[in-house]
């Protein structure tokens, strides 16, 4: 019985003297066949590095209305806080009284300026046709007081004329005031110049005495000192309802660079951030509530990637093993790009639809021959008959000496 026992022990030192021996020998002739299990193919695949953040909805624009004294006195609101209104509605009105006044004393102001006009008009007549008639004369002495009166006369002409520019001048300036009058009263109700609700009304007439918040929203949100400095106006932002797994796309608008507070030596300081959105929410929402946001802060577009796993660094670099058709492992030297959540881009090495090892065995060389696992459920019973006795006994002390 003591013999066997020996016999067993000798026999199993002597099967792993073997195997170490083949696995360390480095002559070319003599090949080790690794067991595989874990591989993948090469993807294309757009690669997207985002940063979280909060935020919340906001009226995307606002309307002031302010009250102008000059315009009228006020004469009473037509909407109340809250109500809904669309571009157009009437807000508020003056009073046409004082305008309609004040139009007729300039259009009075103005026919009696017109009148004085005439009647100048029809004096330098008079006097330009007294010149007409002394200038019909003979004798030498009548010529010479001729000439002194058409003289006179000349002198009360221009005078007239210089008049009558003036007269001008006034009747203009009357009529650019009636013409400003009948604008007032066109504009006596003032509109809302945006579709939305009503936040705020000043009975006291306080400017602004109405504001208008727009039923379109906007995103309002902060960002810390190291955030900030990763955003930029116009990266895409994905948007998710709070209670909704409806995502909306969404684009930064615009950063602030002043802090939203004060700052402060020993805090840290936050910048405020807009959003506009595609789309409007598919639920009803109302301003304050509150939406999670992914900053899109890099963006590689139908790039190769593998798992991050696949890919092995050394002193000299980056690389990876591919399994070749020809049932043989090869050892890429890779670069590579952007890595997010375990996937990493390759620049460089590798080409789409090739397989890389996902583990790498011990004492893997490049070229090296492999074998996979057996799939029983892919088998067939005329597989099993082509394949002779001999070949099923070698290719499976192969995979048992391989693991």
């Amino acid at each position: 019985m003591m013999w066997k026992t020996r016999l067993l022990i000798i026999g199993v030192l002597l099967f792993l003297a073997c195997n170490f021996t083949l696995l360390f020998m480095k002559s070319e002739k003599i090949s080790r066949t690794y067991y595989i299990d874990e591989w993948t193919a090469v993807k294309k695949q757009d690669l997207l590095e985002m940063m979280p953040a909060k935020g919340v909805l906001a009226p995307k624009e606002e309307q002031y209305l302010y009250y102008e004294s000059n315009m009228g006195n006020f004469n009473g609101f037509l909407v109340e806080k809250g109500d809904e209104v669309e571009a157009g509605t009437a807000l508020f009105e003056y009073s046409p009284e004082d305008i309609t006044q004040a139009k007729e004393k300039f259009k009075i102001e103005k026919e009696k300026l017109e009148r004085e006009q005439i009647s100048l008009e029809n004096h330098i007549q008079d006097l330009e046709d007294m010149q007409d008639d002394l200038r019909i004369t003979t004798l030498d002495d009548e010529l010479n007081q001729n000439e002194y009166m058409i003289q006179t006369l000349e002198r009360d002409i221009y005078e007239k004329e210089l008049q009558i520019s003036r007269i001008k001048n006034e009747i203009e300036k009357y009529e650019d005031l009636i013409d400003a009058a009948d604008e007032s009263l066109l504009n006596l109700t003032a509109l809302s110049e945006i579709s939305g609700t009503v936040k705020s009304i000043k009975h006291d007439l306080t400017n602004p005495i109405v504001t208008i918040i727009s039923n379109i929203q906007k995103i309002e949100g902060t960002l810390s000192e190291k955030e900030i400095k990763k955003a930029a106006q116009g990266m895409k932002v994905f948007i998710t309802p709070e209670g909704s797994n409806k995502k909306i796309d969404g684009t930064i608008e615009k950063i602030y660079n002043y802090p939203v507070s004060e700052p402060h030596a020993d805090k840290e300081s936050h910048y405020e951030f807009t959003v506009v959105m595609d789309e409007a929410p598919e639920q009803q929402s109302f301003h304050g509530e509150h939406v999670n946001l992914k900053i899109v802060t890099n963006e590689v577009s139908d790039t190769l990637t593998v798992p991050a796993k696949a890919i092995k660094k050394t002193k000299k670099g980056k690389y990876a093993y591919t399994i070749l058709q020809n049932g043989q492992l090869d050892k890429r030297e890779l670069q590579t790009g952007l890595n997010i959540s375990q996937t990493q881009e390759v620049k460089e090495g590798l080409q789409k639809g090739e397989l890389v090892l996902l583990e790498r065995p011990l004492f893997l060389k490049s070229g090296s021959p492999f074998i996979t696992p057996i799939e029983i459920p892919k088998l067939k019973k005329k597989d099993l008959r082509e394949l002779g006795k001999n070949d099923m006994l070698k290719y499976s002390a192969r995979g048992f000496l391989s693991r």
